[in-house]
């Protein structure tokens, strides 16, 4: 078959009877909308923090990027039921889960980190020290009050930049929960600072 357009992948939830579909479609997209906002103050502060410069001109810092979803309704043509899913674009790559809102943290036990670094101003990094970073830099400039992670998606190479395209990410809050069953309210905040270990990128941002 002749392809028409971009890849998608269509997304539902697996504890309908804890919640309503429509429930689920409206946090999704929520947690993801209100992360994509953060993310583009992340990655402006990165830019305005010349310590952060990347040492090749040629290059520059990763950005993040959480990925646009929508919401597809259509009817079952047997039951003729009214059914919903949602959709974004199908990330190309390597999926990775760089941390979680349970306390894990990429290489972190496995002491290990991704291999592709980036030389900046204040020294070598590896690239996914950036994502660790958003979520540490969400923390402090909400003050203490909310934390994005569990953070997964991929490192898109294909551009002249390389960008993180992140997707289903968890938003805990401390006065929560505020963004679906994956806001583990304080708890997710204090395994997240159980684990995390600041790097440059955190240091200078």
């Amino acid at each position: 078959a002749k392809k028409t357009g971009k890849t998608m992948v269509a997304k539902t939830s697996i504890h309908i009877e804890k919640e309503t579909k429509e429930d689920f479609h409206e946090d999704f997209c929520r947690v993801q909308s209100v992360s994509q906002d953060l993310a583009e103050k992340f990655n402006d502060a990165v830019r305005k923090a010349p310590s952060l410069a990347a040492a090749d001109k040629a290059t520059r810092p990763p950005e993040l990027q959480f990925m646009l979803c929508h919401v597809y309704s259509y009817t079952n043509n047997v039951t003729k039921e009214e059914k919903a899913l949602l959709v974004e674009k199908k990330l190309p790559g390597k999926f990775t889960k760089y941390n979680s809102n349970n306390g894990y943290v990429k290489g972190a036990k496995e002491g290990v980190t991704d291999t592709r670094t980036i030389e900046l101003e204040c020294g070598k990094v590896p690239l996914e020290d950036f994502v660790q970073a958003f979520s540490h830099w969400v923390y402090v400039h909400s003050n203490h009050n909310l934390i994005v992670c569990d953070l997964q998606g991929v490192l898109n190479e294909e551009g002249r930049y390389p960008i993180f395209q992140l997707t289903d990410p968890a938003i805990c809050t401390r006065k929560g929960p505020r963004y679906g069953k994956t806001d583990m309210k304080i708890n997710g905040i204090r395994n997240f600072c159980r684990t995390h270990r600041c790097g440059l990128v955190c240091k200078n941002s």
